[in-house]
């Protein structure tokens, strides 16, 4: 099918060089890029100090349910 390469004395398939440089260039961006905090959750900006305070509370609440079927 395909050519073979000699590395080290051995037969390497070209089809094999192409996935281990695909590999590699992936790892490579992987490293690159930034991790991200996932538990982190998105800033709130609300348009009122009521709309602020309701969504404060709606987030407190969810959190002691959460908490309580955890248990």
């Amino acid at each position: 099918m395909g050519g073979y390469f000699n590395i080290a004395g051995r037969k390497v398939a070209t089809h094999h060089l192409v996935l281990g440089v695909l590999a590699g260039y992936g790892v490579a961006i992987k490293a690159a890029l930034p991790s991200t905090d996932k538990t982190q959750s998105p800033p709130i900006n609300p348009a009122s100090k009521e709309e602020g305070d309701f969504v404060a509370n709606f987030l407190k609440s969810v959190e002691a349910e959460e908490n309580k079927n955890k248990h």
